[in-house]
């Protein structure tokens, strides 16, 4: 009886983490560059219940763990001109107040001071690691497929793409950013598209399944801990009886 409702708390925290990042998932399927997570998780003790009449073996799992899939999303055409998408590998590099952060999402502007920016406001930067000026004096931004952003036939900057060694090495840090342990370095050999964006990697009709399966084992789980829970009164009731 013990071991069954330890069971169903077990499965229950695991549901509930699961439950958030798929949660998360589907609030940012429409969210440029957005990667999705999902949740992995392991059974460490199997323990054989032999009062069992089905399957004697009730699994507990260990607390899960979370990770990104880095796969790549759609390249989607949105016609402005400072938006940009990556072909391949790599990320935009962004300056935060915390240090030198990481995103696939290029959907960028142009602030007051003629600084190239993210949504968020952060500053993108150069291959260099520099902030990147643009001079609305000086007409339209066009970018080279090798990322080179010209103004009126001139070159104003090199926009910077960085490569990870291993991305799985990289860190959510809000914002649609990622943190790494170590700054990147800028890729000698990238490709980047001009008026483009990437689409989130979301499956959402695959995301909207796993919600409604992760509901039903919850409720499953949570259905189990009372059944067992009730059964512990009555046996706690019975014997106080007879007592």
């Amino acid at each position: 009886m013990e071991n069954a409702i330890v069971a169903g708390l077990s499965k229950q925290i695991v549901l509930t983490r699961a439950l958030d990042t798929t949660a998360n998932n589907v609030a940012n399927q429409t969210t440029a560059g957005f990667k999705a997570d999902h949740v992995a998780f392991a059974e460490y003790l199997r323990v054989i219940d032999r009062r069992s009449s089905g399957d004697p073996f009730v699994s507990l799992v260990s607390d899960p763990d979370t990770y990104t899939d880095f796969g790549a999303g759609a390249i989607e055409q949105t016609f402005r001109d400072l938006d940009f998408a990556i072909e391949g590998d790599g990320f935009f590099g962004v300056e935060t107040a915390a240090g030198v952060r990481y995103t696939r999402d290029g959907r960028f502007s142009v602030n007051a001071f003629g600084e190239l920016v993210t949504r968020s406001g952060e500053l993108v930067l150069d291959t260099g690691g520099s902030p990147i000026l643009i001079d609305p004096e000086r007409g339209p931004v066009v970018a080279t497929s090798e990322g080179e952003l010209q103004q009126d036939g001139a070159a104003v900057a090199q926009i910077g793409v960085f490569l990870a060694d291993d991305a799985r090495t990289l860190r959510k840090a809000g914002d649609n950013l990622f943190a790494a342990p170590e700054e990147l370095q800028a890729g000698q050999s990238v490709r980047v598209r001009q008026g483009f964006t990437e689409t989130s990697n979301v499956n959402p009709v695959a995301a909207m399944t796993d919600l409604i399966e992760i509901l039903r084992a919850y409720e499953q789980a949570a259905q189990l801990t009372d059944i067992s829970n009730d059964l512990a009164r009555r046996a706690v009731d019975t014997l106080s009886e007879r007592a």
